[in-house]
């Protein structure tokens, strides 16, 4: 009786030959390339990545600025309320 390991078992030593590895090496070697790559892809194009960062950044930024704009607008409405009740007194 021909089992299927014996079958295959002269195909997998000439690829063997061919990676100069065994095929188990080959193949963890391979998912771990494989999920590296998935990773990598993730951290650039995901939610969490670099890009999302960048531009979280610059709306930063923008509020910071729109906050220093309304606090002197701030001041100046209310400079001209003090102003307007000292005026009615």
């Amino acid at each position: 009786m021909i089992t299927f390991s014996k079958d295959i078992e002269p195909t997998i030593k000439k690829i063997e030959e061919l990676f100069g590895l065994s095929i188990k090496i080959f193949l963890a070697t391979a998912l771990v390339v494989i999920f590296l790559g998935v990773y990598v892809a993730n951290l650039i194009y995901g939610n969490n990545s670099l890009s999302v960062l960048k531009k979280l950044q610059r709306e930063k930024q923008v509020l910071h600025h729109e906050i220093n704009t309304l606090k002197k607008e701030n001041a100046t409405l209310h400079k001209t309320y003090l102003e307007w009740s000292d005026a009615e007194q």
